[in-house]
């Protein structure tokens, strides 16, 4: 039976590992696998079975779910750990055998039964079992059990031992499931199988290693070679090493800071950590190496086997294939008859036709979904390479792996492929990672455009800068992120993250604090006067800015000019700058300023911000002092200052009529009360002649008083006209009051 190793190995980022073997075989021929339980249901999402060579895969069995004594039950055989020939031939009363003694010809027969001898012996009495048959002439005949062979003869109890013995071995693994191929075709062929599996996610890690100081004659030969393409990578990163060109640096001991790796590479116009801006003579360019960290814990070892990383999020998810699942399934009753009731026939149609489609004939859709797959020998077989696409499937890609071609990050080394939104790293050495170890892969070394310049964000650190790697990608490869070790001149300066980084993509990283620079910053905030009014629906509104102005002083003890990067919060669209220089460039929450801070001097850089508020002021309700305060600030022009007056007029008319209507409604309520109190009095009056006399003048009294409430109701009904009449004046004099104007 072959096995079938491990060829190819892809990792990805988000929890999953895609996993390739491949094996000989000839003619019809078996193949085992085992996983464990957890990854059972991810293999039987993701099992990928080619047979490369015209032949085909008849089925894949695996074990099932059933406990091993559930399995066993059905069979009526038990083998005890000790005494186990003695003990099952028992159990075979009346099986065919054949038995073969030492020495003797084969004898045909029936299980009869286990039986004891006894013999004496120096040691004493000893028992020695004999198997008992039945010969086919008929005989009984006794053998030695342990001086004889015994072949089964029955192919069904043949079949149900060695299931026993299969089952009680699966037992003994009790997180193994194994999966058996039979593969079927004829001749010598390859049979390539690929599942996906949870497996931990790849890192990666990286080394900048900034420039280095040489002669004025190396720069010059570096800058003949500049635009040469790079040299093989050293033979500790897997490159050619004697296959590099002529013209090379001379060799440079490794230096244990770097890894063992010669950092020298050929200078660019873009410097190294000593410059301030530009290239400066003298120096190289800065490199990057990066490794991915993976981790191998399989069961088993990945020898010589083709590693790829990809980054990315594809959709993976995990379900639950494994557990059979069962319906259930409604319980229809038997019902007792004593008789057969007539059939009454249905209606029936002209045109079957014309049904709905609900009771016609199944659609077109719902066969093709019933349709059995097509079997793997319908495949195609001439481009069998599986790979990622686009969108995270698996897709055809080549006939071999190893003959992929791509974009190299370093000669014979690594590929980078670009995969939709993914992005892979192809470690063309093959990699071995023996089982539950780790490995550190290498996946880049190149020179890339950056210098070392400082970064002051006040959130980050207040009293100093941050010393930071301005890191142009140049590599032409997506960079993962991860975390950097920076070196610089041979020694360890300081760590930082790198974020995903794509080809021509800039990014600060910061690794140390600078503190040969000091920084201190006073914030001014006023608000300024008014520089804008508007009016508009009845509300006239003060457009002023509230200014915050922010001076940074840096003081600086380094020897050299150094260029740093200032970080101004910015508070999303809301202020602007003002008397300011233009930003080198805007982040998300920043405006980022460059400037250059002289050796051994104190710099002030000072930031202006805007941000424009208002008041606002409802005109119905306007006072002749606000109109008139307004004015003197010169707030408004002589038109609007009319319409305004006229807005004043009318609101005054409206005071005046609200003034009035309440004076009446006073009236009206002490008119009210007196009649109340008139009213009480003529109740208790009685019939003498000088009673009478006082009725007759609450009388005349209270028929003065209804005169006047009639012409209170009168007049209300005047200034309620009135009022209404100047309202509707005003709100017209306000809805044409358009207005907008700046001040001073």
């Amino acid at each position: 039976m072959p096995n079938l190793p491990i060829r190819r190995v892809v990792l990805y980022k988000h929890g999953v590992g895609y996993f390739e073997r491949e094996a000989a075989v000839t003619g019809d021929e078996t193949l085992t696998l085992a996983f464990k339980q957890r990854e059972v249901s991810d293999v039987l999402k993701s099992l990928t079975v080619l047979d490369l060579d015209g032949g085909t895969v008849a089925a894949v069995s695996y074990d099932s779910t059933t406990p091993a004594e559930q399995l066993l039950a059905e069979i009526a055989l038990t083998i005890p750990d000790s005494g186990s020939l003695a003990k099952l031939l028992p159990q075979l009363k009346g099986a065919r055998v054949s038995v073969r003694p030492a020495g003797g010809q084969p004898v045909q027969g029936a299980v009869l039964g286990i039986d004891t001898a006894e013999m004496r012996t120096p040691a004493g009495i000893q028992q020695y079992p004999r198997l008992s048959i039945l010969t086919d002439a008929g005989e009984i005949k006794s053998f030695d059990l342990f001086d004889l062979d015994v072949t089964l003869l029955d192919d069904g109890l043949r079949r149900d031992l060695e299931f026993y013995l299969r089952t009680q071995l699966g037992a003994k693994k009790k997180d193994a499931r194994t999966f058996t191929l039979f593969a079927q075709g004829e001749g010598a062929r390859t049979l390539r199988l690929s599942y996906v599996l949870e497996a931990p996610v790849w890192k990666a890690t990286y080394r900048i290693l900034l420039g280095e100081p040489t002669s004025d004659a190396s720069a010059d030969a570096a800058g003949a070679r500049a635009d040469k393409p790079n040299p093989p990578g050293p033979p500790s990163l897997g490159g050619k090493g004697g296959d590099a060109p002529t013209e090379q640096h001379a060799p440079v001991p490794a230096d244990p800071a770097r890894g063992g790796v010669d950092a020298r590479s050929p200078s660019l116009p873009r410097g190294g950590a000593g410059s301030a801006e530009g290239g400066t003579r003298g120096e190289v360019e800065p490199l990057i190496q990066g490794w991915a960290v993976v981790d191998n814990t399989s069961d088993e070892d990945w020898a010589d086997v083709g590693l790829t990383l990809v980054a990315g999020l594809p959709v993976s998810f995990v379900h639950d294939l494994y557990t059979p699942r069962y319906i259930r399934r409604p319980v229809v009753q038997v019902k007792e008859t004593t008789g057969v009731l007539p059939p009454m026939a249905e209606t029936g149609f002209d045109d079957f036709d014309d049904l709905p489609a609900t009771f016609g004939p199944m659609s077109a859709d719902a066969v093709a979904m019933a349709a059995p797959a097509a079997p793997p020998a319908m495949m195609r077989k001439a481009r069998a390479k599986v790979g990622l696409g686009a969108q995270g499937q698996v897709e055809v890609i080549d006939q071999q792996w190893g003959s992929r071609r791509g974009p190299s990050s370093m000669e014979a080394q690594t590929r980078e492929r670009k995969l939709g939104d993914l992005f892979e790293y192809a470690i063309e050495k093959p990699v071995t990672v023996k089982r539950n170890q780790s490995a550190l892969v290498p996946i880049v070394l190149k020179p890339f455009a950056g210098r070392s310049v400082l970064l002051y964000q006040k959130a980050a650190r207040p009293e100093n800068p941050i010393r930071c790697v301005e890191f142009e990608n140049t590599t032409g490869l997506t960079l993962e992120g991860g975390p950097v070790t920076v070196l610089e001149g041979g020694s360890y300066v300081g760590e930082a993250m790198l974020d995903t980084l794509k080809p021509t993509e800039h990014r600060l990283v910061g690794y140390a604090v600078e503190l040969g620079v000091r920084v201190l910053d006073n914030l001014d905030s006023h608000d300024g006067t008014v520089t804008r009014v508007t009016i508009k629906k009845g509300v006239l509104r003060t457009h002023y800015a509230r200014v915050q102005k922010t001076t940074y002083t840096f003081a600086s003890k380094a020897d050299r000019e150094q260029v740093l990067y200032l970080d101004h919060p910015r508070d999303g669209s809301r202020s602007k700058l003002a008397d300011t220089p233009k930003p080198h460039e805007t982040t998300e929450n920043h405006w980022r300023f460059k400037l250059p801070l002289p050796p051994h001097a104190t710099t002030k850089f000072a930031v202006q911000q805007e941000q424009t508020l208002f008041q606002g002021f409802a005109l119905a309700d306007v006072t002749d002092d606000q109109l008139s305060a307004w004015l003197g600030a010169s707030y408004l022009d002589k038109k609007t200052e009319k319409a305004l007056r006229d807005v004043l007029a009318a609101r005054t008319e409206v005071g005046h009529t609200d003034a009035r209507l309440a004076a009446l409604e006073k009236e009206r309520t002490a008119i009210a009360a007196d009649q109340k109190r008139l009213r009480d009095n003529l109740g208790s009056l009685g019939d003498r002649a000088t009673e009478k006399e006082l009725r007759e003048r609450f009388v005349r009294t209270l028929g003065q008083q209804e005169d006047r409430l009639e012409a209170i109701r009168a007049e209300e009904a005047t200034q309620l006209r009135d009022r209404d009449a100047a309202r509707a004046r005003m709100a017209a004099l306000l809805e044409k009051l358009d207005y907008e104007g700046a001040v001073g």
